[in-house]
């Protein structure tokens, strides 16, 4: 090097960009490829959205059609909307935490990072496609929303909430990446969880008192916020992406090399469709416990395996919230103004809760599934281990399943029917936890198909509903009561029947597959 020659300090944004340049120069791609898979993609979400919008308009037209709701309807639409709202917005909050949600793959944390370049420049382009991917996903759910909430919807109406989505997307991104480089990005998603819990329990709280006291509940019209405030909520949200960014050089290598690891992870499991190993990803860490405690009862194996389980539940930072989340989302769908008067929409409120429950109910089984050498360890055979495992999820789905039935009964005059009603649909989504918990993993060894998500094993498709499907075939004669106009002692009877076989069928079936391999 010549003497008197100076060099330029190492650049964050130029090394990214010789990194594109170079990554272009070796790609087997065209660009006419990269143009039709965009136009695809394209082509694909509008479909996408022009069926939702469609949807949602059919669902406006038949809640106006609709007859006399099965149970006190009192809760407000617009409430029920501002819940549900607060629930996904907590939801990506929670998803963010859990990935970063700024990081990097160990490819750039092996390359990049230890370059002597400013580590704020190279991490601003990893801001900045989160940034555009949240958002993007965020026109992609409010535009349906948009277009079918009001029956005459006009371009002010609709630029305006896909304002606001976008608004609250950017907060989100701005606020988690600007607590993680302050250290505090294990907060917001306890924080977005107990959101997430309040959102839900809260309206079927009102709404079963209401119901109670056969008095509705009370909405102040609110009407179209003004562009003011929308702008004002762009500015925030601006500002915090904006500190966010100044923060980015502050990261540690150690913290972004863990948030990539987790994040490609997350990506691969859902790609392949893999939701078990998806929820493993994204789970939190389960607190400590504070002092040790003896099981005295336990005197027998099964006992002991029941008392595991028990200890796995109580544990977990997201079970018991889950479990509380489940037995309100049916109530706030019964209770809501025109979702109500619909049979099939309360039913599938009823799956989406107990659903839930049977997810938190299985993680024990869940986590054994993946190391199946612990139930090797009890002197029990196959058969006993899936017993065993079936306690806890039947005592945690039957106080789920009751709860949400009494609720529902309220102001009805059918309180106990209703309760014994969802205290007999339990032992089916108890089954269909344990199936969902032990699903064989996706056979990448057998014929593979193509599929917009890319190449997927054959068969993938009933495999990821092993579990819902129990749910919801054993939910059947709840469907019948709910389009009858209430529960009878003899749906309660036909609906205990059916749920009791499909639990003993799933129970024998999951003993003899455990067994080859025990």
């Amino acid at each position: 090097m010549a003497a008197g020659t100076t060099v330029a300090p190492l650049d964050g944004a130029a090394v990214r960009r010789w990194t594109r340049r170079a990554t272009a120069a070796r790609a087997s791609t065209t660009l006419g490829q990269r143009l039709s898979d965009a136009w695809g993609g394209l082509v694909s979400a509008g479909v996408g959205l022009a069926v939702a919008g469609g949807g949602l308009a059919s669902l406006r037209e038949r809640i106006a059609l609709a007859g006399a709701p099965v149970t006190g309807t009192v809760l407000p639409a617009p409430l029920t909307s501002a819940a549900l709202v607060l629930l996904a917005l907590a939801g990506v909050v929670v998803v963010l935490a859990r990935l970063g949600p700024v990081s990097a793959t160990p490819a750039a944390a092996a390359w990049w990072l230890p370059l002597p370049a400013d580590r704020r420049g190279l991490l601003r382009g990893e801001l900045v496609r989160l940034t555009a991917a949240v958002g993007a996903g965020a026109v992609l759910l409010a535009l349906p929303l948009a277009f079918g909430a009001v029956a005459a919807p006009t371009a002010a109406s609709v630029l305006g909430g896909l304002g606001w989505a976008v608004a609250a997307a950017v907060a989100a991104v701005g606020g988690t990446v600007l607590l993680q480089t302050r250290r505090r990005g294990r907060g917001p998603a306890a924080a977005a969880g107990a959101v997430a819990g309040a959102a839900a329990v809260a309206p079927a709280v009102v709404g079963t008192l209401a119901a109670a006291g056969g008095t509705p509940v009370g909405a102040p019209a609110l009407g179209t916020p003004p562009a003011w405030a929308l702008a004002a909520a762009a500015l925030a949200a601006a500002a915090l992406l904006v500190q966010a960014d100044r923060g980015l050089g502050r990261l540690d290598a150690g913290r972004l090399l863990a948030g990539g690891v987790t994040a490609g992870q997350a990506s691969g499991s859902l790609l392949s469709l893999d939701t078990r190993q998806l929820g493993r990803a994204l789970a939190g860490r389960d607190r400590p416990p504070r002092r040790s405690r003896r099981l005295t009862p336990v005197r027998r194996p099964w006992q002991a395996v029941v008392a595991a389980d028990l200890a796995v539940l109580a544990r977990g930072r997201w079970q018991l919230g889950q479990l509380a989340v489940a037995a309100a989302v049916p109530v706030v769908v019964a209770r809501t103004e025109g979702l109500g008067a619909l049979p099939p929409l309360v039913w599938a409120g009823c799956l989406a809760g107990w659903g839930l429950a049977a997810t938190a109910a299985g993680r024990a089984a869940r986590e054994a599934h993946g190391v199946p050498e612990l139930d090797r360890l009890f002197a029990l055979s196959a058969a006993a281990v899936v017993r065993s495992r079936a306690v806890v999820p039947v005592l945690a789905t039957g106080v789920v399943c009751a709860v949400s039935g009494l609720l529902l009964g309220v102001g009805t005059g059918l309180v106990g029917t209703w309760a014994l009603l969802g205290l007999a649909v339990a032992p089916a989504w108890a089954a269909a936890s344990l199936r969902g918990a032990t699903r064989p993993d996706p056979d990448w060894s057998g014929p593979v198909v193509s599929t917009p998500m890319g190449v997927l094993p054959a068969g993938v498709g009933a495999t990821l509903v092993q579990g819902v499907d129990v749910g919801v075939a054993g939910s059947l004669p709840l469907l019948a009561a709910l389009g009858t106009g209430g529960p009878t002692p003899l749906l309660v009877a036909v609906q205990a029947a059916w749920s009791l076989l499909l639990a003993a069928a799933v129970l024998v079936h999951l003993g003899r597959r455990r067994s080859p391999g025990s």
